[in-house]
């Protein structure tokens, strides 16, 4: 008789991606570690009393899975993310966030790393807790998938205990092994598989917070799902200093441009050749108009954002109630 993880996977008894032997946490100790109450999606979720919507909370990375289609653009050259100490070689600093969603996200000198879960790392959890939730596996498995990446040496292991991105019971021996059985599953799972049971979020690699912000931005089916489409995925300060120095900045690479470019024509038109051109005397009226158009373009454009950063920064929070605040953090 075949063990239970070993039997054909299907939507409702899918197999630990490990064997038993190779798990290293034990179902009670992950339990018993589990926070009393956090704050996801706007409530409070309180996992000993519904632990699938916070494992869902946790392991979802569901605002990068709204963009799936426009990854591609997003992604770094290669196809893995680099190992831990990788990230310290070119001057990265390793900013811990437990948000799915941020995961492996880049930003210039910044790298948002998830610390990986303990209950990820127990066979008796995923049997009981994952294997029979299909989407839940997937994302489980990639975010299992993408620790193989970033803890690759014995570096980056001692890196992850020390940033506490492993659990601190985790030796580099039980790692090894379970890794090792993971890859084996993996490598195992047929082509039709694949995507059932890894995570779309984890088919690519790093993702570079610059374009994620830009798809967020662009993109004109998400700006009614998002509180503040201006601000993109994970905006960059919105302190009002900042914000207006951003924009002013952008705003005299305009300005600039179009002053250069009229400079030029009208010294052209000075000049005999130019100046008694039909054609560029037509093209430098038509110029000087467009300028005008888009100066004003980019005035009420700059006008409008920061009308929508003060209704964000200063309205918006008058206009909220207390009733409505804590509205938002009752606890179920």
């Amino acid at each position: 008789m075949l063990h239970k993880s070993q039997e054909s996977p299907t939507p409702q008894n899918l197999p630990p991606p490990f064997s038993p032997d190779q798990s290293i946490a034990s179902l009670e100790g992950c339990l018993a570690n589990l926070p009393a109450a956090v704050v996801g999606r706007g409530r409070v979720l309180r996992p000993a009393r519904d632990l699938r919507l916070y494992l869902q909370s946790q392991l979802e990375p569901w605002r990068i899975n709204r963009i799936d289609k426009y990854l591609w653009f997003a992604r770094d050259r290669l196809p893995q993310a680099r190992s831990l100490h990788r990230h310290v070689v070119r001057r990265r600093q390793i900013v811990l966030t437990e948000s799915p969603s941020e995961h492996l996200i880049s930003d210039y000198s910044v790298v948002f790393i998830k610390p990986l879960p303990e209950y990820l790392l127990s066979y008796d959890f995923w049997e009981r807790h994952l294997c029979r939730d299909t989407a839940l596996y997937a994302d489980a498995r990639g975010l299992l998938l993408s620790y193989t990446w970033l803890v690759a040496y014995k570096t980056d292991f001692d890196m992850a205990i020390e940033m506490r991105l492993l659990p601190a019971a985790v030796t580099w021996p039980a790692w090894i092994s379970l890794v090792a059985g993971f890859l084996d599953r993996l490598h195992h799972l047929d082509a039709s598989q694949q995507p059932r049971l890894i995570g779309k979020r984890y088919r690519f690699g790093e993702l570079r917070m610059s374009r994620v912000n830009y798809i967020y931005k662009f993109i004109p089916s998400l700006w009614l799902s998002s509180d503040n489409p201006l601000r993109g995925f994970m905006p960059t300060s919105m302190w009002n200093g900042s914000f207006r120095d951003r924009n002013i900045a952008r705003l005299l690479v305009v300005f600039v441009f179009f002053s250069l470019a009229l400079s030029a024509m009208q010294v052209g038109l000075a000049t005999s050749p130019l100046g008694e051109q039909s054609t560029f005397m037509g093209a430098a009226y038509g110029f000087a108009v467009a300028s005008l158009f888009a100066v004003a373009l980019c005035t009420v454009a700059a006008l409008v954002a920061l009308a929508w950063h003060v209704r964000y920064k200063i309205i918006l929070p008058w206009y909220i109630g207390p009733t409505e605040i804590r509205g938002v953090y009752e606890i179920p």
